[in-house]
């Protein structure tokens, strides 16, 4: 049995609070950045002061609480010794990129180079002559769908990307060269899809860093 000792050791031990726990509470961003931070040092048997705390506040405040969350849990599990912000910067950015990038990838085959909205429209009707009289069958329905916006950031290394400066451009090389607009006619080598959906990425994710 437990002694009394052991009891009340346990009651006044704090809870460690696990990084979605962090993140969903309601207190500023900054708190929750060092609280995380503050946890990620002592898991990793490296406790750090409130100086390098503030630092890491400073770098790390402009990212959504989603984000902070998959990179400090994606860090506990993967680094041996307390990193520097920069690796979790790192982690930051990559899963920034790749949320905008795949906003552009879904809305391209539909919004097209220019990335104009898709106005509202209806497929062809049909009737039905089983009764007395022709009744028409309006076609199915097609509403407007207004182009997502794109990130500056993303906008800016799309200019980069597409060597113009201009978003458009950026977005006519995705067009024309990302597997995502290929159709079933198109002739490819096997094993191209991946290797040049990779060379893709990682040139748009080159101009993404320069854009920030």
């Amino acid at each position: 049995m437990a002694t009394d000792m052991e009891r009340s050791t346990r009651k006044q031990q704090p809870q460690l609070m696990d990084y979605s726990a962090l993140f969903q509470l309601s207190e500023p961003i900054e708190d929750r950045i060092a609280k995380a931070a503050a946890r990620l040092a002592l898991m990793v048997g490296q406790p750090a002061n409130a100086a390098v705390l503030q630092g890491w506040v400073q770098r790390l405040k402009s990212y959504p609480p989603n984000l902070l969350e998959a990179a400090f849990t994606r860090a506990e599990g993967e680094v041996a010794a307390f990193p520097a912000v920069a690796h979790l910067k790192a982690y930051l950015d990559q899963a920034e990129f790749d949320e905008q990038l795949a906003v552009i990838l879904r809305g391209i085959p539909k919004h097209g180079p220019d990335w104009k909205d898709v106005e509202e429209s209806w497929g062809p009707s049909k009737y039905d002559f089983s009764g007395p009289e022709r009744v028409t069958i309006p076609g199915k329905h097609y509403p407007a769908v207004p182009a997502p916006a794109i990130p500056p950031r993303m906008v800016r290394a799309l200019g980069l990307f597409g060597d113009t400066g201009l978003q458009s451009d950026g977005l006519r090389r995705l067009y024309r060269d990302h597997p995502s607009t290929w159709t079933g006619e198109t002739e490819r080598e096997t094993g191209q899809h991946s290797r040049q959906a990779s060379l893709i990425r990682r040139d748009l994710y080159a101009c993404w860093l320069r854009s920030a």
